[in-house]
């Protein structure tokens, strides 16, 4: 898998994206981070990321508006986008992946579950 791709984690809790951020850098990809979904929009906006690792529970803006926003924008749609949750809720999961979120990854969550919803994002 190439891993010189851009990522973006999207999740209020600083050790959650330092866990991940940890684990993805090790593999060679670049990580970006955002504690906020504005920050994380303006990211996306604003740098060529490959893909997004987005909590779906945050203050201001939650995970699932973001998602939306995301896919109903013309420049952002194409843009890969994995939903991170304590949620294991089947409706939840439903939702995003009809909204278009590309995989769902449950906390706590397994690296290797991650790198599997990575790669079959990025290939």
């Amino acid at each position: 898998m190439d891993t010189n791709k851009n990522i973006l984690i999207i999740d209020d809790v600083v050790e959650n994206i330092d866990i991940l951020a940890r684990y993805l850098e090790k593999d060679g990809f670049n990580i970006f981070r955002a504690l906020e979904a504005p920050q994380g929009l303006h990211i996306l906006k604003s740098e060529d990321i490959d893909l997004v690792l987005l909590d779906i529970n945050m203050p201001v803006v939650d995970g699932i508006t973001l998602l939306e926003s995301i896919k109903n924008d013309s420049a952002l749609s194409h843009v890969n986008v994995v939903m991170v949750t304590a949620n294991d809720d089947i409706n939840t999961a439903m939702k995003c992946l009809k909204i278009g979120a590309a995989g769902y990854i449950t906390k706590p969550f397994s690296m290797e579950h991650v790198n599997q919803q990575i790669k079959n994002c990025l290939n």
